[in-house]
């Protein structure tokens, strides 16, 4: 959990790491977060979280702000 610019794609001519309905795996590539103008990869995984689930929304908006502990993405079990 840190503070940082979310980046929902490596770079805008490329697709996003994630799309709506995309069931995702643990260690799946979420977002990259600018922190310090350092570029941090979020993977999908961790304690309490399926093993596979499916994308119901992407939360925020591309390079909006994100405090620590702010939703990526809503899911459900896939």
């Amino acid at each position: 959990p840190s503070s940082g610019r979310f980046y929902g794609r490596p770079s805008p001519q490329k697709p996003p790491f994630v799309t709506v309905g995309e069931v995702l795996e643990r260690g799946a590539t979420v977002c990259l977060l600018e922190v310090m103008k350092t570029f941090h990869r979020v993977a999908y995984g961790g304690d309490g979280l399926p093993e596979r689930a499916k994308v119901v929304a992407i939360v925020p908006a591309e390079e909006s702000d994100l405090a620590g502990g702010d939703a990526i993405l809503t899911l459900e079990p896939a």
